[in-house]
């Protein structure tokens, strides 16, 4: 992801930063690993503004899911992309 995009950071709680893409604040987040505590909400509100919500590889996000991506429809596909890369 790092050679795609300006700057990649940490803002604090997930749930605050799923939020922030459905705010229109930040244009994707993405992480590896369950927390279906901090998601589920967020993900709910990500998907009602408009946002798409997946795992990391695109498939259908559960909690469950071992990743989590928010991305706006434009930028989602991309995000995919830059994910799938391999170094």
């Amino acid at each position: 992801m790092l050679d795609e995009v300006a700057a990649v950071r940490n803002l604090g709680p997930t749930s605050w930063q799923v939020a922030d893409v459905a705010a229109g604040r930040l244009d994707v987040f993405w992480q590896y690993g369950r927390d279906a505590t901090n998601l589920v909400g967020a993900a709910l509100i990500a998907c009602e503004a408009g946002a798409v919500v997946t795992t990391a590889d695109g498939a259908p996000w559960t909690p469950a899911s071992p990743s989590f991506l928010a991305a706006t429809p434009t930028l989602h596909p991309l995000a995919l992309a830059a994910l799938a890369q391999k170094p």
